[in-house]
């Protein structure tokens, strides 16, 4: 009778252990069907045909990275009864979304889809433009860039009224992360932008630019050259005060991402400057090493950090800096003209 029991409870030991092995494989592999293998967070836009099949849906969010098992996706379309319910029409999916969500969505009003767009702080209009367009919320970034003219905007945003008429609102375009309708308009996007402006650099802020004897937009000027130049977040109030200076002393500004902002094109908008051997020579307006003075407007949309910097700089008597050389991106600064020339040796050996 033992001899019974003991086989007995061996069969169930065994039974057991099957049993979890069984569970274990099937939650890995429904969790392997699940998800994929692309950068979660990332955005596609999928078009779902009328009266287009589930098969051809499967096989298409398989080509596009977006699920791994179209027979997966397939199954788990008729177990929720969704083969009915999924919609034509456009769609923003991201990878990394589980099938349930990409249902869920795919059987939700495409009128109503939203997507979410990141815009860089340090980023140029032309760069807000190419992201809307990659996103799938734009077909022409020129929509976007025709939408920024100045005078469009200065009656509803009295902040822009120091904005020459025929300029735009470069500068203003504050860098955050937006959400927006598939089929926002450039204007929608560019008043939703110019309103987080006013909200993250409210008019109090704005006025104190009359302590430092400038506008308002000649703050934000420096602040768009101050984000390009700085790498190491402690350095913008010094590097702010060095411009400052230099604007005192009637000396040219000689910042290198101006030069850039003249010579950028689509395929690169920041392009290196190391194999121009004189950059006075670029002609151009926002060529600080050409031109006295500020540039004609912002070379790019500075973030909160950047315009407290250049309304707030650091009293210095700081001249010239020059990047370090151990690749980190601080700088190293002088008040002379001979101290920054030996820094430029000491750091880069030239």
């Amino acid at each position: 009778m033992l001899r019974v029991m003991v086989q007995a409870l061996k069969i169930m030991v065994v039974l057991v252990l099957a049993a979890v092995i069984v569970l274990s494989a099937q939650r890995a592999l429904d969790a392997q069907l699940r998800g994929t293998a692309a950068a979660a967070g990332q955005p596609v836009i999928f078009d779902v045909q009328p009266q287009e099949s589930i098969d051809s849906i499967a096989e298409r969010l398989h080509e596009s990275g977006l699920i791994r098992s179209p027979t997966y996706f397939k199954l788990r379309v008729r177990l929720t009864n969704a083969d009915t319910r999924i919609r034509a029409g456009r769609f923003t999916l991201y990878t990394g979304m589980s099938v349930n969500q990409i249902i869920q969505t795919l059987t939700t009003a495409p009128g109503v889809q939203v997507v979410r767009v990141r815009f860089l702080e340090g980023w140029r209009a032309e760069q807000y433009a190419d992201e809307l367009v990659r996103v799938g919320i734009l077909s022409d970034p020129n929509r976007f860039l025709d939408a920024l003219r100045a005078s469009r905007w200065q009656t509803r945003f009295p902040f822009l009224a120091d904005v020459p008429p025929n300029g735009t609102v470069e500068g203003y375009l504050f860098p955050d992360t937006y959400e927006f309708r598939i089929d926002a308009t450039p204007d929608e996007i560019v008043q939703t932008l110019l309103e987080n402006f006013d909200r993250r650099v409210p008019a109090e802020d704005r006025a104190r630019a009359q302590a430092l004897g400038r506008t308002f937009y000649q703050v934000l000027i420096i602040a768009s050259i101050v984000e390009r130049e700085a790498r190491v977040a402690e350095e913008r109030p010094v590097i702010a005060s060095v411009f400052y200076n230099r604007l005192r002393e009637n000396m040219p500004l000689q910042a290198d991402p101006t030069v850039q902002y003249a010579l950028g094109s689509p395929e690169d908008w920041w392009p290196s400057l190391e194999n121009i051997r004189d950059l006075g020579a670029v002609n151009s307006p926002y060529n600080t090493y050409r031109n006295a003075g500020l540039p004609p407007s912002p070379i790019c949309n500075p973030g909160r950090a950047a315009i407290e910097a250049a309304l707030s700089p650091v009293q210095t008597d700081y001249l010239y800096f020059v990047t370090r050389g151990d690749g980190s991106g601080a700088h190293v600064f002088a008040r002379t003209y001979e101290e920054h020339v030996r820094n430029i040796r000491e750091q880069h050996g030239r």
